[in-house]
């Protein structure tokens, strides 16, 4: 085997290793189902980086040549990374974090991958033997997905809807989409050629079993637009094949006729019960999750407004987010990092010449499918290639990207462009290069072997490394390490130390343990380090990040906890700057200014937290409860006359507030309440029990804790150890 064979096996072994990258789940790490898939994709494309360019200083032929697609690609790469660098935070923007692995140095790793893909593998035959692969990882990936609906493996994301090995339904949805549709396309493909074509349509059904059980709204209009429009052309165009066109009218008519019957019965029961139908019979304007969309797109309109041509860099949705908070969001997730729409989600990265860059893609792969001279594909061919395209459009709208489904489309960008790629003038004079001096080919392999080993380490094994360090040092067993002084120090100070990428989420662990320090079995001193390592590796992201919500938010939370509520006060007065109509930074101030007593000002912050949005029951308890320290009954009443038929009006913190305050008559009359309407918890009984005793009235009390161990008999110990208490007085 000579040198040039060997690197372009080496090249070909990696690209054909990218398929089952999927299935790859890095239990050891933080965020296991991410960040090992992409750290073992851009080792793969860093390694054949290497090799690659030494097969092209080998042999000419091996060089990229022009396509449309080779241009559109350039095209988005060189304006993400102008808008990463020009962004709200570049160091964000190139590396992203441990939960999206995305950023800069994903997108250049996609097209280093398309472009090597695309000049290597170059003969049709090497890319029938690729998409073969990528449906046989499918299948393995499927078998995973149906190992969990007969429950024979655990379903990491939710209850029911199946994520395989994604650890998220959506990307599991998304993956099962491109290889329904890649499967018809060999299917049709290899009609005359290969007599186990059949097996291509049970692989197609097999996966759309797989999309069906992932319950992927986005992903399932994706199906049925992409199979509508694939029909639909083939029925206007394909005039080679009058059966094929017939077939594809009557498929139009159906699809059609499905959609149909679909609203008018999406009532019944036997919709109903299927909980993917269930949720597709649900979508609907008025739609919690709907409505949450339309209000994510309206800030992300709002965050392009402020930067149309360039966006605010990849990765900083959460700028966009924490500025043009909607208070209605209330009851979604406090956090969004993304727009949940691919287009909108480059608009805000990119500004308009992000999202026109990545449009081109598309764009350039639908020139080649029908407009070009040289049509390399039938009709037929093209039309599916096309529904797949439209089907990954529609699921976009709903969702964002992940890394296996970037590598299926970077991969089918490749192989569109090898279809098409065109040689210049210059280039088609050229011969490959003979004969080369064997000291100059091998000071050029050392020099690519050592500059590969240096990317390798630098952008995967260090990180990877801290990953690991990161996951063992927030374990109950690895908290604390020894320093070499016969002492222990905090593991997560050497993570933090390397200030790499991960410090973000590193920090917002630490703040978490730390907070758990508060607990008094805890040693003092290991309290007061805790909170010294902490506040000051708050210090240092601030300074780097000095606009991030959530890292002021965070840090305000923290201070305010250890009783330094000066210091919260000075991050909580940034984050209401930073975003005004966050209803929950008020309710946070709120509840820290009551820690210190302060009842006039937390009634005042309470008061506008929840007038931005008086639907937030949190936000209705959090003015209550201030009104109650500051003994205005009536109001605090007031904002309940509507609710007594719900729990809110009986909620911890109210009855919290009541007895704090000395009040524990209210505390009796409303915990009778709670028991008779049969809102009552066990823990209710000893609220009672405690304010009877408070009153001197020990019998009732008793009698309280009688009944609730009645009621349960595994608190018997507990309150027989409450009576005692009683008894004693104390």
């Amino acid at each position: 085997m000579t040198l040039r064979d060997f690197l372009r096996l080496f090249v070909l072994t990696g690209i054909f290793a990218t398929p089952f990258i999927g299935l790859y789940v890095a239990g050891s790490m933080f965020f296991p189902f991410i960040t090992g898939k992409n750290f073992a994709f851009r080792i793969i494309v860093e390694a054949i980086l290497g090799a690659w360019v030494l097969l092209m200083f080998i042999d000419a032929t091996y060089r990229p040549k022009f396509s449309w697609v080779l241009a559109a690609a350039g095209s988005f790469l060189a304006v993400m990374t102008v808008a990463d660098f020009m962004g709200e935070n570049p160091a964000r923007s190139f590396w992203s974090n441990y939960e999206r692995m995305e950023g800069l140095v994903t997108i250049a790793h996609l097209f280093l991958y398309f472009i090597i893909a695309g000049s290597v593998m170059s003969v049709e035959r090497t890319w029938n033997w690729f998409w073969r692969t990528s449906l046989g990882a499918s299948m393995i990936v499927a078998t995973n997905a149906f190992l969990q609906l007969a429950g024979k493996a655990d379903i990491h994301q939710s209850a029911t809807r199946l994520d395989a090995t994604f650890g998220n339904s959506a990307y599991l949805a998304v993956y099962a989409l491109f290889h329904t549709f890649l499967a018809m396309f060999l299917f049709v493909r290899e009609r005359s050629t290969n007599p186990w074509r059949y097996v291509y349509p049970v692989m197609a059904i097999i996966n759309i079993a797989v999309l069906y059980y992932t319950q992927t709204r986005g992903s399932f209009l994706g199906l049925v637009g992409g199979t509508f429009l694939a029909l639909l052309l083939v029925s206007f165009f394909d005039k080679e094949h009058p059966q094929w066109k017939r077939y594809a009218i009557v498929g139009v008519v159906g699809v059609v006729a499905l959609i149909g019957l679909f609203i008018q019965f999406k009532d019944a029961a036997w919709i109903q019960a299927s909980p993917t139908l269930q949720r597709i019979a649900s979508i609907s304007l008025t739609d919690s999750t709907t409505q949450s969309r339309f209000m994510i797109w309206e800030m992300s309109l709002e965050g392009f407004k402020e930067r149309p041509i360039l966006g605010w860099g990849q990765d900083n949705f959460l700028y966009v987010f924490s500025k043009y908070y909607n208070p209605k969001m209330w009851n979604q997730e406090p956090w969004f990092d993304r727009s949940h729409d691919v287009f909108f989600d480059w608009l805000i990265a990119g500004g308009i010449l992000g999202l026109l860059s990545y449009l081109s893609l598309f764009g350039a792969v639908l020139y080649y499918l029908w407009f070009a001279k040289k049509k390399h594909l039938s009709v037929l061919e093209r039309s599916i290639l096309t529904g797949m395209l439209a089907g990954y459009f529609i699921h976009n709208i709903f969702v964002f990207d992940n890394l296996t489904s970037y590598i299926f489309f970077f991969a089918f960008l490749a192989y569109i462009h090898t279809l098409h790629a065109e040689e210049s003038a210059e280039s088609k004079k050229e011969k490959p290069v003979e004969k080369i001096e064997s000291g100059d080919l091998a000071i050029m392999g050392l020099v690519m072997l050592v500059l590969t080993a240096g990317l390798i380490y630098m952008v995967n094994i260090r990180n990877i490394s801290a990953n690991i360090a990161l996951i063992e040092s927030i374990r109950p067993e690895g908290i604390m390490v020894p320093d070499g002084k016969n002492k222990e120090k905090i593991a997560l100070r050497d993570v933090l130390d390397q200030e790499l990428f991960g410090s973000g989420e590193a920090l917002e662990q630490l703040v978490q343990i730390a907070v758990q320090t508060m607990d008094p079995r805890v040693p003092e001193s290991i309290r007061q380090d805790f909170y010294e390592l902490t506040a000051s590796e708050f210090e240092k992201q601030i300074a780097k990040d000095p606009t991030s919500l959530r890292m002021h938010s965070f840090a305000a939370t923290f201070y305010s906890r250890f009783g330094q509520y000066e210091r919260a006060l000075e991050h909580f007065k940034v984050a209401l700057e930073l975003s005004p109509k966050r209803q929950a930074i008020y309710l946070d101030l709120g509840m820290m200014f009551i820690q210190k007593g302060d009842y006039a000002q937390a009634e005042e912050v309470t008061k506008k937290g929840y007038e931005l949005e008086p639907a937030n029951n949190d936000a209705r308890l959090a003015y209550a409860t201030a009104l109650i320290y500051g003994k205005k009954m009536e109001a605090a009443e007031a904002l309940f006359a509507d609710f007594k038929e719900s729990t809110i009006a009986y909620d911890d913190r109210i009855l919290g507030a009541y007895g704090a305050i000395g009040d524990h008559h209210k505390v009796i009359e409303l915990v009778n309440e709670k028991i008779a309407r049969g809102f009552a918890s066990s823990r209710d009984y000893f609220v009672l029990a405690t304010a009877y005793a408070e009153l001197g009235q020990k019998q009732y009390a008793i009698a309280a804790i009688e009944k609730v161990m009645n009621l349960d008999p595994s608190l018997k110990d507990q309150g027989t150890a409450f009576i005692e208490q009683i008894k004693a007085g104390k």
